[in-house]
């Protein structure tokens, strides 16, 4: 499970992938970068939200991990990539 203690939000992932956010291609919108290893954009997930609808949209997802005393920062190394469990929410606790 990947968690961000600041925007509280947690996923499980069907896939991670061995990519990092950092190191991807850069594309023309801020939260959306391209990876070449499998040609898809990987889109940053920062709220339950944006979990839900890239989730909905089958789209890969950059999550990131934050650290206690650590802020997250999206050109560190600390981002889980990957594609979620379908379908976003089953199995979380009410």
């Amino acid at each position: 499970m990947a968690w961000n203690d600041d925007a509280q939000i947690a996923c499980r992932f069907a896939f991670t992938c061995p990519q990092q956010w950092s190191k991807l291609q850069p594309t023309e919108t801020d939260d959306v970068r391209h990876c070449a290893a499998c040609n898809r954009d990987v889109h940053l997930a920062l709220t339950e939200a944006d979990l839900r609808r890239h989730c909905e949209q089958g789209h890969c997802i950059a999550v990131p991990l934050a650290r206690e005393g650590e802020a997250a920062d999206p050109d560190e190394s600390c981002w889980v990539v990957g594609l979620m469990e379908l379908p976003y929410g089953a199995g979380k606790e009410a």
